[in-house]
């Protein structure tokens, strides 16, 4: 159910399950995390594009078979499915360009906070669903709302569960930027080209330092930065970037 698509460096995944708006059901979830992991280790690969097919972006949760009767173990299927995929995500060396096509509901607004740069579409909307069900929020929603327009907003967007358009969570700082729908695509491989090109080991350091800053106090942040920069300063690729700034020429960054 994860369509793979590779242009030179950027690998493609769409979330392939339109009649259910890319609802989180059968093997998707599954392939998205495996699709994933084979990315990160995947040289050639050197930035991702998530999307979805169709009309919607993620309808998070397929509801339907014994998912209602579960009970209190619903919390184990979601440290072994959801919790996983969403802490992928966010480890994932490779810089992820969420490309919002449409609606995310549910559990999707967490996959689509999850990635580096999220672009949406201006028909697309955030809808935190789990109020209307009766249900707790999932999908990492809880903190990754909070941490990225704080917490008057998230609560009541949390508690109301009224949708949120592409253009306000743009002004409020949820999403990199909201774009025309025709132009969706390009936008997000024009971000994705600009990464693949892009200095591997720093970008995958940089990644590593803002996930560790968000827990951490500003002396565990200091230290980190000093362990990723003694990283980085070993690679061939940051001779080449101090060599290409004082030749005032464009990097060649290998990955080295």
């Amino acid at each position: 159910m994860i369509l793979l698509e590779r242009r030179g460096p950027i690998l493609i995944l769409t979330l392939n399950n339109p009649e259910r708006y890319n609802a989180l059901g059968g093997t998707l979830l599954p392939d998205l995390v495996d699709a994933l992991e084979a990315a990160a280790a995947d040289g050639e690969v050197r930035a991702i594009v998530l999307t979805g097919a169709g009309k919607g972006f993620c309808a998070g949760a397929q509801f339907g078979g014994d998912t209602f009767d579960s009970g209190g173990g619903i919390g184990e299927k979601m440290r072994r499915s959801i919790n996983p995929l969403i802490a992928k995500l966010r480890s994932c060396p490779k810089p992820i360009v969420v490309a919002m096509n449409g609606a995310a509901a549910g559990a999707g607004v967490g996959v689509a906070l999850a990635g580096d740069i999220v672009i949406a579409a201006r028909s697309a909307r955030f809808i935190l669903s789990f109020v209307r069900l009766g249900a707790a929020l999932d999908a990492g929603t809880s903190l990754l709302l909070q941490r990225a327009i704080g917490a008057p907003r998230a609560r009541a967007l949390s508690l109301l569960g009224e949708p949120l358009d592409a253009e306000r969570a743009a002004d409020w700082g949820l999403i990199w930027k909201c774009v025309d729908d025709n132009v969706l695509l390009d936008e997000a491989l024009a971000a994705a080209q600009r990464l693949a090109d892009g200095p591997p080991v720093s970008l995958g350091l940089i990644k590593g330092q803002l996930e560790a800053a968000w827990s951490a106090d500003l002396g565990a942040a200091l230290d980190g930065e000093a362990d990723a920069q003694a990283r980085a300063f070993v690679t061939d690729d940051l001779r080449e970037g101090a060599a290409a700034f004082v030749e005032k020429r464009a990097p060649r960054f290998v990955g080295r």
